[in-house]
């Protein structure tokens, strides 16, 4: 191989590291050393969240999206495993195959059902906290089929047909539990449901409903689906 081939080499390695190290579309991994101030490791399909004081000494981090391994649609492995956080850590992730949602789940390689709640409707994401860092597969139930084909400015939501709104705002930051993102604006899980004309005719619950296959169950206090007994 002469120089020249080989500077060509080099030129495109450089350029596939900085795409699968990078973050935001279109990449799957994602790495930084976070220290005490906390920071933001954003993939393709997942945003981690680590805030300030939840490490005490710089730490290499890294979000990496693979394929599910236990049944599920998206698996999420942050590095390094098994790590404490002092202050929970929120992981968003986005689900692009399952658009029809009718209950959803998280869980870590030991089975371990985790706190489960939408973030952004409008974008199919949800999200989970989590005290130690590690790896986490997303499992989301296929909705009711629509009796009849919705129209080209709706999509089919666990048999109804409602407004698709994809192109609505997101939020510059995931919202606090106990809250989603709305077009821009953080609201609590309640306040959108009502507003929105939740099930029976506004009551606000856990949506999508919580996987209760899977032991889990609707705080009724922050509309978090969560392990049964968990507070």
């Amino acid at each position: 191989m002469n120089l020249k081939n080989l500077k060509v080499v080099f030129a495109a390695a450089a350029t596939f590291g900085l795409v699968a190290c990078g973050g935001g579309s279109g990449a799957t991994t994602r790495t930084a050393t976070v220290g005490t101030a906390g920071a933001t490791l954003t993939t393709d399909n997942a945003t981690l969240v680590i805030p300030a004081g939840a490490l005490t000494a710089d730490t290499p981090v890294t979000v990496k999206e693979v394929a599910p391994k236990s049944g599920g649609d998206v698996r999420i492995e942050i590095e390094p495993a098994g790590h404490a956080l002092s202050k929970s850590a929120t992981l968003v992730i986005e689900d692009k195959k399952t658009t029809n949602v009718a209950s959803v789940s998280m869980r870590d390689d030991s089975g371990t059902e985790h706190n489960t709640e939408v973030e952004d409707r409008n974008h199919h994401q949800f999200k989970t906290t989590m005290d130690t860092l590690g790896h986490i597969e997303m499992h989301a139930t296929q909705g009711s089929t629509c009796a009849t084909a919705c129209s080209a400015t709706q999509e089919c939501d666990d048999g109804t047909c409602k407004d698709h709104n994809g192109s609505a705002a997101t939020c510059s930051t995931p919202c606090a539990s106990g809250e989603e993102c709305d077009d821009g604006a953080c609201k609590t899980h309640g306040a959108f449901e009502n507003e929105h004309g939740g099930a029976a005719g506004g009551t606000a619950t856990c949506s999508p409903a919580c996987d209760t296959a899977a032991g889990m169950e609707c705080d009724a206090t922050d509309l978090v689906c969560k392990p049964h007994g968990k507070p």
